[in-house]
């Protein structure tokens, strides 16, 4: 087997042990049991859903590394969060275009935890 084919495989066993229901986890154990048309539909079913925990896993790791790199490398995350506070008060006690604390707080996590 490809590389590729072995990670899928392991993917699917993972899946099975932890997610699938009784009927699906015999899918595998033989060549011929995915011969009936609902057992390529409960397969199917099976791929569509190990893709989608693929997907918002592979989404929330990427999001977790811009985070990081945002925070080493832009300035504002080196300020004290004391500092950063009192900027963003000072921010929304002036008549600027920034009038509401909710339209910083939704700039970055970080903001928003500030």
């Amino acid at each position: 087997m490809s590389p590729v084919q072995d990670i899928v495989t392991f993917a699917i066993q993972t899946y099975f042990k932890h997610y699938s229901t009784p009927e699906q986890s015999t899918l595998l154990t033989t060549d011929a049991s995915l011969a009936t048309e609902s057992a390529k539909n409960s397969m199917i079913e099976v791929f569509d859903r190990l893709q989608a925990l693929v997907t918002e896993e592979m989404t929330r790791q990427s999001t977790q590394l811009k985070r990081r790199r945002n925070q080493v490398h832009a300035r504002i995350y080196q300020l004290p969060q004391e500092i950063f506070a009192e900027i963003m008060l000072a921010a929304t006690s002036f008549e600027s275009h920034i009038t509401d604390a909710f339209t910083l707080m939704r700039v970055s996590k970080y903001w928003f935890d500030t």
